[in-house]
């Protein structure tokens, strides 16, 4: 038996910066002396460049090049043009740009995509005039240009890319650009004691050591580094190989960047730390169990699909064929697979709540692939969906009614805070799994709606021997006796890939679900009245597709309410 608890959220706990603590942050990262303890030899070259390990995509990339800025897949909007295009360096002087697309630019991750653009020279172009922008407004101390996990991800960024950045016949430009990674990377040496908690101190850590590798005399930067290396993996990376965050592709991230560490080491004739090298095993494990059959991630806490971005490739990276299977209970999953069935559900609470920002409402939820087809999903992350289409979509695709999960009054399990964190809900979720002759059971219950409305939610997904007869039961169970209880309306959502075509036998009892391949699976319910409803699915980069959802609505009758549920081939 699992127990996974979170910390219950009040406004006493919170790590809220009040103006004044902002001011002093501010302060003393933008004073005069700060930024003259930046200053240090420039460096007139790079000792040599870390392994270019993974590719970015080709349509992003040759969008870029155009003069678009794209993020998980969408174009950032310009006010000013109607085609959402960014002459020269004019991104950095805009106004109104919310911090999650700040992030994104700040942290040149976007430079794997005009890595892989078919114009190679015109890439080049437009990543120099890009990064002589950057520097020639970003040089000073920024709340989001300088924060640690920001320069770390940029470092790395800059470093693996040199051959975008760097190939310049322009000596000045060269100059600045060596001179800022030299910066950076004594900004992190005086941040070390105040890394950020979650994914942000290994990226922070990561762009320190690869500085300290690649730019002459950095073996302080080095030996800091990797002191501390050890002890933010081992605060950071989970017994199971996931993270704190709970999100999947930030797992995938994260990896991608210690394994091009793992091989900066050893190709700098470098000792490879051994904590470095169990964490990628233990990651590696845990990427394997997160996939579905399209060797892609499934859809939890701010994941996307990328077309290019493949799990099953990028574990081959490690060198390791057979990655031993480490169950995912620290993490908070499931994983059930018989056949071609596959089904991942999500056992845990949310991220603590200062790692909540890209974090769900979708406890209890889960995914369901047939082969390397999707059948039932989560509508996944409308964090980069243009304003034009919805400025609530994010907001909307993190609430529990955008995953498969139950509902309790049209309320989140968790509540989603003004801010972006997830705040009171889920504190306590208890998971069990069973195995006998092949057959799987996994049991679970949380205690979302426990403060509010006196109930806990409880979920029985059972998979038999073949994979091809899976059936479910949700409980809501009164254990608290709460006015807002009585007659207490609920509904269990499904929702469907676009790709699934849906159809509704006369009695309205029984569902039909069409494969792309032809199979045909059934879903029958009791306990609940059924509709087919409209939805939206965000689960692939770039795309806002319309789709279907099952759901299931009733309400509480007495001390125990049960529905019932099962898919099946056939």
């Amino acid at each position: 038996m699992a127990q996974l608890r979170r910390i219950p959220v009040t406004s006493s706990n919170k790590k809220r910066l009040n103006p004044l603590a902002k001011a002093m942050g501010r302060a003393k990262h933008s004073n005069f002396y700060h930024e003259l303890s930046l200053r240090g030899e420039n460096p007139l070259k790079l000792l040599d460049t870390p392994p270019d390990l993974w590719r970015g995509s080709v349509r992003a990339g040759t969008q870029i090049v155009c003069g678009k800025v794209i993020g998980g897949g969408h174009p950032l909007e310009n006010p000013v043009d109607k085609d959402d295009l960014w002459a020269d360096d004019s991104v950095w002087r805009a106004e109104d740009i919310n911090d999650h697309w700040l992030e994104y630019l700040h942290s040149f991750n976007w430079l794997a995509d005009l890595n892989q653009a078919v114009d190679q020279a015109a890439a080049k172009k437009r990543t120099q005039e890009l990064v002589s922008g950057w520097i020639e407004q970003n040089t000073t101390w920024g709340e989001i240009s300088w924060r640690p996990d920001i320069v770390g991800d940029r470092v790395t960024n800059w470093l693996v890319h040199t051959p975008l950045v760097l190939d310049s016949l322009d000596v000045i430009y060269r100059g600045k650009v060596l001179d800022i990674i030299a910066r950076s990377a004594r900004h992190l040496m005086k941040l070390t004691s105040e890394f950020p908690d979650g994914p942000g101190a290994l990226k922070a850590i990561t762009g320190l050591i690869l500085a300290g590798l690649y730019v002459p005399s950095g073996e302080e930067w080095i030996r800091e580094g990797t002191s501390r290396l050890g002890y933010i993996i081992g605060k950071e990376i989970l017994v199971d190989g996931g993270i704190r965050s709970r999100n999947p592709q930030e797992l995938l991230h994260l990896f991608k960047k210690l394994l091009i560490l793992q091989r900066s080491f050893a190709e700098m004739h470098k000792r490879v730390p051994e904590e470095l090298a169990h964490a990628l095993t233990r990651m590696a494990s845990n990427l394997n169990q997160m996939a579905h059959g399209d060797g892609k991630l499934s859809l939890f806490n701010g994941a996307i699909l990328f077309n290019y971005e493949d799990v099953k490739s990028a574990i081959s990276e490690l060198s390791l064929k057979d990655v031993e299977a480490i169950p995912l209970e620290q993490s908070g999953f499931a994983r059930i697979e018989k056949g071609k069935s596959l089904i991942i559900t999500d056992v845990g609470p949310p991220a603590e709540h200062e790692l909540s920002g890209d974090c769900h409402a979708g406890t209890h939820s889960f995914e369901m692939s047939i082969g390397d087809e999707r059948l039932i999903v989560n509508c996944g992350n409308a964090s980069y969906v243009p304003k034009k289409f919805s400025e609530e979509l994010a907001t909307h695709s993190r609430g529990s009614a955008a995953h498969s999960t139950l509902v309790v009054d049209g309320r989140n399990s968790s509540q989603l805070e003004p801010g972006g964190l997830i705040g009171a809900g889920v504190t306590r979720i208890v998971s069990q799994r069973f195995e006998q002759d092949g057959h799987t059971l996994v049991e679970s219950e949380h205690d979302g709606y426990m403060l509010r409305y006196g109930v806990v939610h409880k979920r029985l997904i059972y998979m038999n021997d073949t994979g091809e007869d899976i059936r479910g039961e949700d409980i809501l169970e009164v254990q608290q006796k709460v006015k807002e209880a009585d007659r207490l309306p609920f509904d269990v959502r499904f929702h469907l890939h676009p790709n699934i075509s849906v159809t509704v036998s006369n009695d309205g009892n029984l569902v039909y679900l069409g494969l792309t391949s032809g199979e045909t699976w059934q879903f029958r319910q009791r306990g609940g009245t059924l509709s087919i409803e409209e939805s939206i699915y965000f689960g692939e980069a770039g795309k806002i597709s319309p789709c279907k959802q099952i759901v299931l609505m009733g309400r509480t009758a007495g001390q125990t309410t049960n529905i019932y549920w099962s898919v099946k081939k056939g």
